[in-house]
């Protein structure tokens, strides 16, 4: 493989936790492979901007890397958003 093909495959990976992640919130059954898989997707959606510099020094000029590290941002600002909606809630 190609240093491209990996850096979307390495940028794709905190998107698609994030959106899992959302998925899994909104579900309200509760069971503890649940709540496992939840935490897993909410850490590598959380690091997303880790994924963004990695994809971005691999696949340095790409325009589909570029796009994908942008919603790598926006998966990590998602996940900073839930948080701070949770601690809202608690406030309250």
């Amino acid at each position: 493989m190609d240093k491209k093909k990996i850096a979307i495959i390495v940028e794709v990976v905190p998107i698609v936790s994030a959106v899992l992640n959302l998925i899994f919130l909104s579900i309200p059954e509760e069971s503890s492979f649940l709540r496992f898989i939840s935490s897993v997707t909410m850490f590598l959606a959380f690091f997303g901007f880790v994924f963004f510099f990695v994809g971005r020094s691999m696949g340095k000029e790409d325009k589909t890397v570029k796009i994908l590290g942008i919603l790598d941002i926006f998966a990590t600002i998602s996940v900073i958003a839930i948080y701070i909606i949770a601690f809202m809630a608690l406030a309250m």
